[in-house]
């Protein structure tokens, strides 16, 4: 048995263990190259090592080793397919990994921003960059918590079926035009060159900002018409402040005012 290997030096040679290879021949995906018909203890040959490799390698791809068991037992070349399939998944990882970076860096850049104005009171200027959110008209009352729970769902899952990226923050919207008012719920999502009817692009520009608790009873356009005036063509924001999000009487909002 000089030129066979016994299970845990095989075992050995990639760091796994026994249970684990004891569970690939059960799947039938890496057997022993011997089975000792009186023992029955298992021995395996140093070629085989590619096999384990393979199998590793679908372990860190997500693929399951029950479909690794389908590619050997559809197509000769197993291999070659396994590995092609294996580049395409790990291409979209990357790429999802990617979007998950921005998504980060972006909202690093919001909350060093944020924390900048920490500390006002009262009305501020403020210079806000131009943004993208992805929007729905919300018709009711935004203390409505099932109301506003099945919009907000609705919109975050069209946000993930069209491929915009949501970060933060998140909040309600008013645009005024003359006497027509309406009011919105919104993520901000990563700047984007795709169209979509959901999606706008919110202008840059100095915005009057006021900071307050968050109160779901509010009444807003009072509120707005009380401290910044009655409107004609304006944009209102109130946008969720990341604050200790794990304190629930933390909760606080940013209200940003820009008058066409």
């Amino acid at each position: 048995m000089n030129h066979y290997l016994t299970i845990s030096e095989f075992a050995k040679l990639r760091g796994v263990n026994i249970n684990s290879l004891l569970y690939y021949e059960k799947l039938g995906i890496l057997l022993p190259a011997y089975t000792d018909p009186h023992s029955k203890y298992r021995y395996y040959a140093p070629e085989q090592l590619s096999a384990l490799d393979i199998i590793l390698l679908c372990i860190n791809l997500d693929i399951p080793l029950k479909g690794l068991k389908q590619y050997q037992d559809e197509n000769a070349y197993w291999q070659k397919k396994m590995l092609e399939d294996g580049k395409r998944i790990m291409e979209d990882k990357i790429s999802r990994m990617q979007t998950d970076l921005r998504k980060i860096e972006y909202s690093l850049k919001c909350q060093e921003e944020q924390d900048q104005y920490a500390d006002c009171e009262g009305i501020y200027q403020r210079e806000i960059p131009s943004r993208f959110f992805i929007v729905e008209e919300y018709v009711g009352e935004f203390a409505n918590i099932r109301q506003f729970g099945r919009i907000s769902t609705r919109l975050f899952d069209y946000a993930e079926e069209k491929g915009f990226s949501t970060v933060l923050p998140s909040g309600f919207m008013f645009t005024f035009h003359g006497q027509e008012t309406r009011q919105f719920l919104f993520y901000e999502v990563l700047p984007t060159d795709k169209k979509d009817e959901k999606i706008i692009e919110i202008p840059k520009g100095i915005w009057g900002c006021l900071q307050m608790k968050f109160a779901p009873d509010l009444n807003h356009i009072p509120f707005l018409e009380k401290h910044f005036g009655a409107p004609n063509r304006r944009i209102a924001i109130f946008s969720n402040l990341t604050r200790d999000r794990l304190k629930i009487n933390s909760r606080y909002n940013e209200i940003q005012v820009l008058d066409i």
